[in-house]
């Protein structure tokens, strides 16, 4: 008989914490922690680069972090697939990489190898599109000189295994790329401006609705938001950046360092002179939010998780704002039904399945083979809102495929889960 044990997952940080402050999360790696690049996945997981030292995980909101792997690398750019995959960019002095993990984190695959001698150039940015390939853009110096960069693209059609070129961009530094809601790919420059693909990366072309100057990164915000950073700012586009406008003022005079939206739809930017703002209302008007914050740090990376800001500096670790989303919030039903990723993936023979609903309903999840047949029901009553987890040891089935579905009285999910003995 399959055991389950089925609980009501409250989240929480796991850190005592205050309105209106940054507060520290667990100590990454025992010693000052330049943490380069961060995401997190559909679960809330957190990952975190550390620059030559490797990858770090934390799967309790940044209580604690345990070492991921990639060690020695110098990751710039970590991103998570639909389908949960964690992929990473990163750099020797003479070889560029592409990293992936399917199982959350616990190894690492090189997927991509790229041979650049005398290469310092470094960054990146990766995306998903919508036809299930993945794109990547490197920052690649061409030389003769070490500020001669090019931006070289490289997609994937066979699930992230291989990576094949598709262009050479000699337009400097990649800086960030982003889907639009139509469905094309933006990517930032340093000497270009913004380039568009309406071929999932095949090819790119100039936006020339947006100034040739330096790009610092490109995110999504709230509703059809699309916002370009460049060296001091954010600008706004509703129209899938038919036009722009800018986002408000920061009241610095210094450069742009990081910038991200939250699940929110707030906005976050750092700058050089360590100081750390944000908007809640599109970037109309911004906040100076740096209590908490080492006076001697600035903030490099930022990551969304939960409703929560992590950011982590060039020397302390990472840090959690939970000014907009306090405890009280994150125990309350959440906005929809939603089924994530079995953790971990594949497994042997036991995994975490999470998932939440919305409403008061009726709520089944249940487990098919690759056949279709339905093989286990894991959960079948009524249940309140809220979000919960719960453990499939499945020692009596045998290796293979097999799909687990959500049904509840709003819709259902389904994910795909692999057993391997």
């Amino acid at each position: 008989m399959v055991k389950i044990i089925l609980i009501l997952f409250i989240l929480h940080s796991g850190i005592s914490h205050s309105q209106n402050s940054w507060i520290p999360t667990g100590q990454i790696t025992g010693s000052a922690d330049y943490v380069y690049t961060m995401t997190a996945n559909h679960a809330g997981d957190l990952f975190a680069s550390v620059w030559a030292n490797g990858i770090y995980r934390s799967v309790d909101r940044g209580a604690s972090w345990s070492f991921s792997g990639l060690g020695g690398k110098r990751v710039s750019c970590l991103a998570v697939s639909d389908n949960g995959d964690i992929y990473g960019i990163s750099i020797t002095q003479n070889f560029s990489y592409i990293h992936r993990s399917t199982d959350n984190g616990l190894t690492w695959t090189d997927v991509f190898t790229g041979s650049f001698p005398l290469n310092y150039a470094g960054g990146g940015a990766i995306v998903f599109p919508s036809d299930g390939s993945v794109t990547a853009a490197i920052s690649i110096t061409v030389g003769p000189l070490i500020g001669n960069v090019a931006i070289f693209v490289f997609r994937s059609t066979n699930g992230g295994d291989s990576f094949f070129q598709t262009q050479r961009i000699d337009a400097g530094f990649a800086g960030g790329m982003q889907i639009t809601p139509d469905g094309r790919i933006f990517l930032g420059t340093s000497s270009a401006g913004v380039l568009q693909s309406g071929n999932n990366g095949n090819s790119f072309t100039s936006l020339n609705t947006f100034p040739s100057i330096f790009i610092k990164t490109i995110l999504k915000g709230e509703g059809n938001f699309i916002y370009v950073s460049d060296a001091f700012g954010l600008n706004r586009s509703s129209d899938n950046g038919a036009t722009w406008i800018s986002a408000g003022s920061q009241n610095s005079t210094s450069y742009l360092r990081a910038a991200q939206a939250n699940s929110n739809g707030d906005l976050f930017i750092s700058t050089d002179d360590r100081k750390v703002f944000i908007s809640t209302n599109n970037g109309d008007n911004w906040t100076m939010i740096t209590e908490g914050l080492p006076s001697n740090s600035y903030v490099y990376s930022f990551a969304s998780a939960d409703g929560k800001m992590y950011a982590g500096t060039n020397n302390s670790g990472v840090y959690v704002y939970d000014n907009l989303t306090n405890i009280k919030e994150n125990t309350a039903a959440p906005s929809e039904y939603h089924l994530y990723q079995n953790f971990p993936n594949p497994f042997n023979p036991v995994t975490i399945i999470k998932y939440e609903v919305s409403e008061n309903s009726s709520v089944k999840l249940i487990i098919f083979d690759v056949a279709g047949n339905e093989v286990t029901t894991l959960v079948n009553e009524r249940q309140n809102p809220g979000k919960y987890s719960l453990q499939w040891n499945a020692s009596g089935f045998s290796s293979g495929v097999y799909y687990c579905k959500l049904e509840t009285g709003s819709g259902s999910e389904v994910i795909k889960m692999i057993l391997l003995r």
